[in-house]
Protein backbone atom coordinates (compact mmCIF):
# COMPACT_ATOMS: atom_id res chain seq x y z
CA UNK A 1 0.00 0.00 0.00
CA UNK A 2 1.16 3.58 -0.92
CA UNK A 3 2.80 5.67 2.08
CA UNK A 4 1.57 9.43 1.33
CA UNK A 5 2.04 12.31 3.26
CA UNK A 6 -1.62 13.24 4.02
CA UNK A 7 -4.85 11.78 2.97
CA UNK A 8 -5.91 14.62 1.96
CA UNK A 9 -4.22 18.25 0.67
CA UNK A 10 -5.58 21.72 0.13
CA UNK A 11 -4.68 23.87 -2.22
CA UNK A 12 -6.21 27.28 -1.38
CA UNK A 13 -6.75 28.36 2.42
CA UNK A 14 -10.16 30.68 1.25
CA UNK A 15 -13.16 29.99 2.52
CA UNK A 16 -13.92 26.65 0.98
CA UNK A 17 -10.60 25.65 1.46
CA UNK A 18 -10.75 26.26 5.10
CA UNK A 19 -13.75 24.16 5.95
CA UNK A 20 -12.81 21.62 3.57
CA UNK A 21 -9.51 21.07 5.81
CA UNK A 22 -11.20 21.32 9.10
CA UNK A 23 -14.31 18.61 8.80
CA UNK A 24 -11.83 16.52 6.77
CA UNK A 25 -9.63 16.73 10.29
CA UNK A 26 -12.62 15.85 12.07
CA UNK A 27 -13.20 12.93 10.44
CA UNK A 28 -9.76 11.43 11.04
CA UNK A 29 -8.36 11.85 8.38
CA UNK A 30 -4.30 13.51 8.23
CA UNK A 31 -4.43 16.67 6.19
CA UNK A 32 -2.29 19.32 4.74
CA UNK A 33 -3.53 22.70 3.28
CA UNK A 34 -1.12 25.58 1.52
CA UNK A 35 -1.77 29.64 0.69
CA UNK A 36 0.69 31.64 -0.50
CA UNK A 37 -0.90 34.64 -0.02
CA UNK A 38 -3.11 35.14 3.23
CA UNK A 39 -5.98 33.09 5.28
CA UNK A 40 -9.57 33.71 4.60
CA UNK A 41 -9.10 34.05 1.04
CA UNK A 42 -10.57 37.00 -1.58
CA UNK A 43 -13.42 37.21 0.75
CA UNK A 44 -12.47 38.09 4.36
CA UNK A 45 -9.33 40.01 2.86
CA UNK A 46 -10.00 41.70 -0.48
CA UNK A 47 -14.05 41.04 -0.70
CA UNK A 48 -17.07 40.44 0.86
CA UNK A 49 -15.59 41.81 4.18
CA UNK A 50 -13.98 44.82 3.99
CA UNK A 51 -16.24 45.78 1.53
CA UNK A 52 -19.05 45.25 4.00
CA UNK A 53 -16.66 47.40 6.05
CA UNK A 54 -16.20 50.14 3.52
CA UNK A 55 -20.37 50.36 2.59
CA UNK A 56 -21.17 50.86 6.30
CA UNK A 57 -18.49 53.79 6.43
CA UNK A 58 -20.34 54.93 3.61
CA UNK A 59 -23.39 55.33 5.47
CA UNK A 60 -23.25 57.51 8.46
CA UNK A 61 -23.11 60.78 6.68
CA UNK A 62 -27.02 60.26 5.18
CA UNK A 63 -27.61 58.84 8.94
CA UNK A 64 -25.79 61.69 10.24
CA UNK A 65 -28.01 64.06 7.98
CA UNK A 66 -31.64 62.13 8.38
CA UNK A 67 -31.27 62.45 12.28
CA UNK A 68 -32.03 66.35 11.81
CA UNK A 69 -35.99 65.23 11.41
CA UNK A 70 -35.70 63.80 14.41
CA UNK A 71 -34.67 66.31 16.67
CA UNK A 72 -30.77 65.71 16.81
CA UNK A 73 -28.60 69.16 16.50
CA UNK A 74 -24.92 69.22 16.18
CA UNK A 75 -22.78 72.27 16.05
CA UNK A 76 -20.30 70.39 14.08
CA UNK A 77 -19.85 69.23 10.77
CA UNK A 78 -18.64 65.28 10.84
CA UNK A 79 -14.82 65.03 8.93
CA UNK A 80 -14.44 61.48 7.51
CA UNK A 81 -10.72 60.03 7.64
CA UNK A 82 -10.08 57.49 4.93
CA UNK A 83 -6.45 56.61 6.60
CA UNK A 84 -8.68 55.71 9.94
CA UNK A 85 -11.02 53.37 8.04
CA UNK A 86 -8.05 51.60 6.62
CA UNK A 87 -6.01 51.32 9.47
CA UNK A 88 -8.92 50.00 11.51
CA UNK A 89 -10.05 47.38 8.45
CA UNK A 90 -6.37 46.06 8.34
CA UNK A 91 -6.57 45.27 11.79
CA UNK A 92 -10.02 43.54 11.93
CA UNK A 93 -8.93 41.64 8.77
CA UNK A 94 -5.51 40.47 11.12
CA UNK A 95 -7.77 39.55 13.67
CA UNK A 96 -9.68 36.94 11.14
CA UNK A 97 -6.38 35.92 9.93
CA UNK A 98 -5.60 34.60 13.62
CA UNK A 99 -9.15 33.22 13.72
CA UNK A 100 -8.62 30.95 10.27
CA UNK A 101 -5.17 30.63 11.46
CA UNK A 102 -6.67 28.78 15.12
CA UNK A 103 -9.01 27.02 13.14
CA UNK A 104 -6.88 24.92 11.15
CA UNK A 105 -4.23 24.45 13.86
CA UNK A 106 -7.21 23.82 16.27
CA UNK A 107 -8.56 20.78 13.63
CA UNK A 108 -4.69 19.13 13.16
CA UNK A 109 -4.17 20.00 9.69
CA UNK A 110 -0.90 21.26 8.49
CA UNK A 111 -0.83 24.85 7.11
CA UNK A 112 2.00 25.99 4.89
CA UNK A 113 2.43 29.45 3.80
CA UNK A 114 3.87 29.18 0.40
CA UNK A 115 2.59 27.95 -3.61
CA UNK A 116 1.46 24.35 -4.67
CA UNK A 117 2.13 23.32 -8.12
CA UNK A 118 1.24 19.86 -9.41
CA UNK A 119 3.93 17.42 -10.33
CA UNK A 120 2.14 14.38 -10.73
CA UNK A 121 -1.67 13.54 -9.55
CA UNK A 122 -0.59 12.58 -6.00
CA UNK A 123 2.70 14.64 -5.48
CA UNK A 124 2.81 18.63 -4.95
CA UNK A 125 5.77 21.11 -5.05
CA UNK A 126 4.48 23.28 -2.26
CA UNK A 127 7.21 25.80 -1.43
CA UNK A 128 11.20 23.98 -1.92
CA UNK A 129 9.38 20.64 -1.31
CA UNK A 130 7.42 17.76 -2.06
CA UNK A 131 4.35 17.04 -0.68
CA UNK A 132 2.60 13.58 -1.26
CA UNK A 133 -1.33 12.74 -1.00
CA UNK A 134 -4.30 10.37 -1.27
CA UNK A 135 -6.61 13.05 -2.56
CA UNK A 136 -5.98 16.29 -3.36
CA UNK A 137 -8.86 19.60 -3.43
CA UNK A 138 -7.82 22.52 -5.90
CA UNK A 139 -9.50 25.68 -3.66
CA UNK A 140 -7.51 28.24 -5.42
CA UNK A 141 -10.35 31.05 -5.72
CA UNK A 142 -10.35 33.37 -8.50
CA UNK A 143 -8.62 36.62 -9.52
CA UNK A 144 -9.54 39.90 -11.04
CA UNK A 145 -9.98 40.08 -14.62
CA UNK A 146 -7.70 42.30 -16.75
CA UNK A 147 -9.09 44.72 -19.07
CA UNK A 148 -7.77 44.85 -22.57
CA UNK A 149 -7.59 48.37 -23.73
CA UNK A 150 -4.47 50.48 -24.16
CA UNK A 151 -3.31 52.06 -20.87
CA UNK A 152 -4.69 49.06 -18.97
CA UNK A 153 -1.85 49.32 -16.84
CA UNK A 154 -3.27 52.36 -15.00
CA UNK A 155 -6.42 50.95 -13.50
CA UNK A 156 -6.64 49.26 -10.51
CA UNK A 157 -8.54 46.41 -9.22
CA UNK A 158 -11.18 45.48 -6.59
CA UNK A 159 -7.78 43.62 -5.10
CA UNK A 160 -6.21 46.66 -4.83
CA UNK A 161 -9.22 49.02 -3.70
CA UNK A 162 -9.04 48.88 -0.13
CA UNK A 163 -5.03 49.53 0.35
CA UNK A 164 -5.45 52.83 -1.38
CA UNK A 165 -3.55 55.41 0.38
CA UNK A 166 -6.20 57.98 -0.45
CA UNK A 167 -9.54 58.78 -0.92
CA UNK A 168 -10.07 59.66 -4.96
CA UNK A 169 -11.65 62.97 -6.13
CA UNK A 170 -12.87 61.72 -9.40
CA UNK A 171 -13.11 57.87 -10.17
CA UNK A 172 -14.00 56.17 -13.44
CA UNK A 173 -15.11 53.04 -12.83
CA UNK A 174 -15.19 50.29 -15.69
CA UNK A 175 -17.78 47.22 -15.48
CA UNK A 176 -21.90 47.02 -14.14
CA UNK A 177 -21.25 43.89 -12.03
CA UNK A 178 -22.29 43.97 -8.25
CA UNK A 179 -18.51 44.96 -7.44
CA UNK A 180 -18.70 47.72 -9.49
CA UNK A 181 -22.14 49.24 -8.16
CA UNK A 182 -20.93 48.66 -4.73
CA UNK A 183 -17.80 50.57 -5.13
CA UNK A 184 -19.90 52.92 -7.22
CA UNK A 185 -22.17 53.89 -4.27
CA UNK A 186 -19.84 53.39 -1.32
CA UNK A 187 -17.57 56.03 -2.86
CA UNK A 188 -20.31 58.62 -4.05
CA UNK A 189 -21.88 58.65 -0.48
CA UNK A 190 -17.82 59.57 0.68
CA UNK A 191 -18.32 62.16 -1.56
CA UNK A 192 -16.27 61.01 -4.68
CA UNK A 193 -17.58 62.04 -8.16
CA UNK A 194 -18.33 58.81 -9.43
CA UNK A 195 -18.60 57.43 -13.64
CA UNK A 196 -19.51 54.18 -14.52
CA UNK A 197 -18.58 52.86 -18.38
CA UNK A 198 -20.02 49.69 -19.34
CA UNK A 199 -20.10 47.63 -22.46
CA UNK A 200 -23.27 45.79 -22.05
CA UNK A 201 -26.78 48.11 -22.39
CA UNK A 202 -27.49 47.54 -18.30
CA UNK A 203 -26.31 46.88 -14.94
CA UNK A 204 -26.60 44.09 -12.91
CA UNK A 205 -27.52 41.46 -15.39
CA UNK A 206 -29.15 38.46 -14.47
CA UNK A 207 -30.85 40.46 -11.48
CA UNK A 208 -34.74 41.40 -11.67
CA UNK A 209 -34.79 44.18 -14.01
CA UNK A 210 -37.53 45.68 -12.29
CA UNK A 211 -35.46 46.09 -9.43
CA UNK A 212 -32.49 47.08 -10.70
CA UNK A 213 -34.43 49.81 -12.30
CA UNK A 214 -34.87 51.01 -9.24
CA UNK A 215 -31.44 51.37 -8.28
CA UNK A 216 -30.13 52.44 -11.05
CA UNK A 217 -32.55 55.11 -10.55
CA UNK A 218 -31.42 56.05 -7.27
CA UNK A 219 -27.76 55.98 -8.49
CA UNK A 220 -28.20 58.25 -11.09
CA UNK A 221 -30.78 60.65 -9.11
CA UNK A 222 -27.79 60.47 -6.10
CA UNK A 223 -25.37 61.78 -8.47
CA UNK A 224 -23.21 58.81 -10.30
CA UNK A 225 -23.19 59.46 -14.30
CA UNK A 226 -23.39 56.08 -15.68
CA UNK A 227 -22.51 55.21 -19.52
CA UNK A 228 -24.18 52.09 -20.82
CA UNK A 229 -23.17 50.04 -23.49
CA UNK A 230 -20.05 51.56 -24.37
CA UNK A 231 -16.20 51.05 -23.79
CA UNK A 232 -13.08 52.26 -22.53
CA UNK A 233 -10.59 52.54 -25.62
CA UNK A 234 -7.36 54.24 -24.12
CA UNK A 235 -6.41 55.40 -21.06
CA UNK A 236 -3.06 57.52 -21.24
CA UNK A 237 -1.46 59.35 -17.83
CA UNK A 238 -0.96 63.48 -17.35
CA UNK A 239 0.70 64.57 -14.31
CA UNK A 240 -1.31 62.84 -11.48
CA UNK A 241 -4.42 62.72 -13.78
CA UNK A 242 -5.83 59.79 -16.26
CA UNK A 243 -7.36 60.89 -19.23
CA UNK A 244 -9.61 58.20 -20.57
CA UNK A 245 -11.32 58.03 -23.70
CA UNK A 246 -14.20 56.09 -24.77
CA UNK A 247 -15.25 54.22 -27.89
CA UNK A 248 -18.23 56.16 -28.43
CA UNK A 249 -15.70 59.53 -28.22
CA UNK A 250 -16.79 60.53 -24.21
CA UNK A 251 -13.70 61.68 -22.76
CA UNK A 252 -12.68 61.88 -18.70
CA UNK A 253 -10.11 63.20 -16.56
CA UNK A 254 -9.86 61.29 -13.62
CA UNK A 255 -7.67 60.81 -10.70
CA UNK A 256 -8.47 57.51 -10.18
CA UNK A 257 -9.82 54.21 -12.93
CA UNK A 258 -11.36 51.05 -10.84
CA UNK A 259 -11.84 48.01 -13.57
CA UNK A 260 -14.81 45.74 -12.04
CA UNK A 261 -15.16 43.36 -15.03
CA UNK A 262 -15.85 40.42 -12.54
CA UNK A 263 -12.90 37.34 -12.11
CA UNK A 264 -11.99 34.45 -13.56
CA UNK A 265 -10.51 31.08 -12.01
CA UNK A 266 -7.15 31.20 -10.27
CA UNK A 267 -5.21 27.89 -12.18
CA UNK A 268 -2.81 29.24 -14.29
CA UNK A 269 0.44 28.60 -12.02
CA UNK A 270 -0.63 25.18 -10.79
CA UNK A 271 0.84 23.41 -13.61
CA UNK A 272 -2.27 21.43 -14.28
CA UNK A 273 -1.51 20.33 -17.21
CA UNK A 274 0.60 18.29 -16.24
CA UNK A 275 -1.77 15.91 -14.91
CA UNK A 276 -4.26 16.49 -17.65
CA UNK A 277 -7.00 18.17 -15.25
CA UNK A 278 -9.59 19.81 -18.01
CA UNK A 279 -10.79 22.99 -17.91
CA UNK A 280 -13.01 25.44 -19.72
CA UNK A 281 -12.31 28.07 -21.69
CA UNK A 282 -11.40 30.99 -18.63
CA UNK A 283 -9.69 28.47 -16.56
CA UNK A 284 -12.50 26.71 -14.43
CA UNK A 285 -11.66 23.41 -13.63
CA UNK A 286 -14.22 20.94 -14.52
CA UNK A 287 -16.10 18.98 -12.31
CA UNK A 288 -18.93 15.97 -11.81
CA UNK A 289 -21.92 16.38 -9.13
CA UNK A 290 -19.45 14.94 -6.21
CA UNK A 291 -16.68 17.55 -7.05
CA UNK A 292 -14.38 15.64 -8.71
CA UNK A 293 -12.19 16.12 -11.91
CA UNK A 294 -11.09 14.41 -14.61
CA UNK A 295 -8.22 12.81 -12.82
CA UNK A 296 -10.19 10.56 -10.04
CA UNK A 297 -8.46 11.65 -7.18
CA UNK A 298 -7.94 15.13 -7.72
CA UNK A 299 -10.89 17.47 -6.95
CA UNK A 300 -12.22 21.12 -6.95
CA UNK A 301 -14.62 23.61 -5.21
CA UNK A 302 -15.81 27.36 -4.37
CA UNK A 303 -14.76 29.70 -7.29
CA UNK A 304 -12.33 27.90 -9.19
CA UNK A 305 -15.31 25.93 -10.60
CA UNK A 306 -16.88 29.22 -11.50
CA UNK A 307 -20.29 28.22 -10.58
CA UNK A 308 -21.56 30.60 -7.69
CA UNK A 309 -18.72 32.57 -7.02
CA UNK A 310 -20.14 33.18 -3.51
CA UNK A 311 -18.73 32.35 0.05
CA UNK A 312 -21.62 30.56 1.59
CA UNK A 313 -21.71 28.64 -1.15
CA UNK A 314 -17.87 27.02 -1.16
CA UNK A 315 -18.44 26.31 2.46
CA UNK A 316 -21.58 24.44 1.55
CA UNK A 317 -18.90 22.63 -1.25
CA UNK A 318 -16.59 21.87 1.05
CA UNK A 319 -19.15 19.65 3.31
CA UNK A 320 -20.51 18.25 0.52
CA UNK A 321 -16.77 17.18 -0.94
CA UNK A 322 -15.90 15.69 2.80
CA UNK A 323 -18.99 13.96 2.92
CA UNK A 324 -18.25 12.26 -1.08
CA UNK A 325 -14.73 11.39 0.44
CA UNK A 326 -16.13 9.38 3.31
CA UNK A 327 -18.52 7.83 1.54
CA UNK A 328 -22.22 9.47 2.49
CA UNK A 329 -22.24 11.86 -0.24
CA UNK A 330 -24.98 14.78 0.25
CA UNK A 331 -25.14 16.69 -2.77
CA UNK A 332 -25.16 21.05 -2.52
CA UNK A 333 -29.03 22.27 -3.61
CA UNK A 334 -28.00 25.12 -6.17
CA UNK A 335 -31.87 26.26 -6.21
CA UNK A 336 -32.67 29.50 -4.57
CA UNK A 337 -29.64 30.90 -3.15
CA UNK A 338 -30.18 34.04 -1.93
CA UNK A 339 -27.67 36.89 -2.70
CA UNK A 340 -27.28 40.93 -1.84
CA UNK A 341 -25.85 43.72 -3.48
CA UNK A 342 -24.61 46.28 -0.74
CA UNK A 343 -25.45 48.89 -3.13
CA UNK A 344 -27.46 52.33 -2.07
CA UNK A 345 -30.22 51.74 -1.66
CA UNK A 346 -29.34 47.99 -1.12
CA UNK A 347 -30.44 44.90 -3.06
CA UNK A 348 -31.13 41.19 -2.01
CA UNK A 349 -33.17 38.81 -3.89
CA UNK A 350 -33.87 34.58 -3.89
CA UNK A 351 -34.73 33.15 -6.19
CA UNK A 352 -36.48 33.13 -9.96
CA UNK A 353 -36.71 36.70 -11.59
CA UNK A 354 -39.43 38.00 -12.92
CA UNK A 355 -37.24 37.43 -16.48
CA UNK A 356 -36.82 33.65 -15.52
CA UNK A 357 -39.69 32.95 -14.36
CA UNK A 358 -41.99 33.98 -17.03
CA UNK A 359 -39.02 31.90 -19.20
CA UNK A 360 -39.78 28.70 -16.82
CA UNK A 361 -43.75 28.87 -16.07
CA UNK A 362 -46.49 29.43 -18.21
CA UNK A 363 -48.48 31.15 -15.77
CA UNK A 364 -46.98 33.45 -12.83
CA UNK A 365 -48.40 35.92 -10.50
CA UNK A 366 -46.31 38.88 -9.74
CA UNK A 367 -46.86 41.19 -6.41
CA UNK A 368 -45.63 44.63 -6.16
CA UNK A 369 -45.31 46.65 -3.20
CA UNK A 370 -43.65 50.33 -3.41
CA UNK A 371 -43.42 53.12 0.05
CA UNK A 372 -41.34 55.45 1.52
CA UNK A 373 -39.30 54.18 4.68
CA UNK A 374 -40.37 55.33 7.91
CA UNK A 375 -36.61 56.29 8.42
CA UNK A 376 -37.53 59.13 6.19
CA UNK A 377 -40.34 59.67 6.63
CA UNK A 378 -40.12 63.27 8.32
CA UNK A 379 -37.60 64.37 5.72
CA UNK A 380 -37.38 65.50 2.42
CA UNK A 381 -35.49 62.32 1.49
CA UNK A 382 -37.19 60.14 -0.69
CA UNK A 383 -35.81 56.64 0.19
CA UNK A 384 -38.81 54.31 -1.49
CA UNK A 385 -38.92 51.08 -0.71
CA UNK A 386 -39.71 47.93 -3.44
CA UNK A 387 -40.41 44.90 -2.55
CA UNK A 388 -41.65 42.34 -4.99
CA UNK A 389 -43.19 38.29 -5.34
CA UNK A 390 -43.43 35.85 -7.70
CA UNK A 391 -45.94 33.02 -7.24
CA UNK A 392 -46.89 30.82 -10.12
CA UNK A 393 -50.08 30.52 -10.75
CA UNK A 394 -51.45 27.01 -10.15
CA UNK A 395 -49.73 25.85 -7.07
CA UNK A 396 -49.38 29.18 -5.53
CA UNK A 397 -45.96 28.23 -4.59
CA UNK A 398 -43.68 31.73 -4.17
CA UNK A 399 -40.43 31.50 -7.01
CA UNK A 400 -38.73 34.45 -6.00
CA UNK A 401 -38.57 37.39 -3.49
CA UNK A 402 -36.92 40.73 -4.28
CA UNK A 403 -35.93 43.76 -2.24
CA UNK A 404 -34.76 47.36 -2.55
CA UNK A 405 -34.00 49.51 0.25
CA UNK A 406 -32.68 49.34 3.91
CA UNK A 407 -31.49 46.39 5.88
CA UNK A 408 -32.79 44.01 2.39
CA UNK A 409 -30.15 41.43 3.03
CA UNK A 410 -31.29 40.85 6.74
CA UNK A 411 -34.79 40.43 5.57
CA UNK A 412 -34.72 38.85 2.52
CA UNK A 413 -32.07 36.05 4.50
CA UNK A 414 -34.96 34.91 6.55
CA UNK A 415 -37.46 35.24 3.17
CA UNK A 416 -34.72 32.00 1.57
CA UNK A 417 -35.70 29.98 4.49
CA UNK A 418 -39.14 29.90 3.49
CA UNK A 419 -38.54 29.51 -0.40
CA UNK A 420 -36.54 26.59 0.61
CA UNK A 421 -39.31 25.45 2.53
CA UNK A 422 -41.60 25.65 -0.80
CA UNK A 423 -43.54 28.22 0.49
CA UNK A 424 -46.47 28.93 -1.08
CA UNK A 425 -48.33 32.70 -1.06
CA UNK A 426 -51.12 31.54 1.07
CA UNK A 427 -48.03 30.21 3.75
CA UNK A 428 -47.25 34.01 3.03
CA UNK A 429 -50.90 34.78 3.61
CA UNK A 430 -51.41 33.41 6.77
CA UNK A 431 -48.29 35.04 8.26
CA UNK A 432 -48.63 37.51 10.41
CA UNK A 433 -46.61 40.37 10.20
CA UNK A 434 -44.18 42.15 12.78
CA UNK A 435 -45.29 46.16 12.72
CA UNK A 436 -44.41 48.61 12.14
CA UNK A 437 -41.55 47.04 9.74
CA UNK A 438 -40.58 46.76 5.91
CA UNK A 439 -40.41 42.60 6.11
CA UNK A 440 -44.10 42.59 7.01
CA UNK A 441 -45.20 43.96 3.56
CA UNK A 442 -43.87 40.69 2.14
CA UNK A 443 -46.79 39.32 4.35
CA UNK A 444 -49.55 41.94 3.82
CA UNK A 445 -49.67 42.19 0.08
CA UNK A 446 -52.77 40.97 -1.15
CA UNK A 447 -53.23 42.67 -4.84
CA UNK A 448 -51.80 41.10 -7.89
CA UNK A 449 -50.04 43.82 -9.54
CA UNK A 450 -49.77 41.59 -13.09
Amino acid sequence: MTEYNYDLFIIGAGSGGVRTARIAAQHGLSVGIAEQRFLGGTCVNVGCVPKKLFVLASQFPSKYYLSESFGWKYTTEPKFSWQVLKENKDKEIERLNQIYDNLLNESGADIMHSEAKFIDQNCLRVGNKNVTAKNIVIASGSKSNQPSFKGNEYVIHSDDFFSMEKLPNKILIVGGGYIAIEFACLLNNLGVNVTIVNRSNQILRGFDREMVDKISQSMTQAGIKIHLDNEISEVSKFNDFYNVMTEKGYSFQVDKILSAIGRSPNTENLDLEKIKVETSKNGAVIINKNYQTSVNNVYALGDVVDRFQLTPVAIHEAMSLVNCLIGSPKQVDYENIPTAVFSTPEFATVGLSEESARKRFRNIEIYVSSFKSLSSSMSKKRDEILLKLIVTKNDQIVRGCHMVGENAAEIIQGFAVALKAGATKQIFDNTVGIHPSTAEEFVTMRSITR
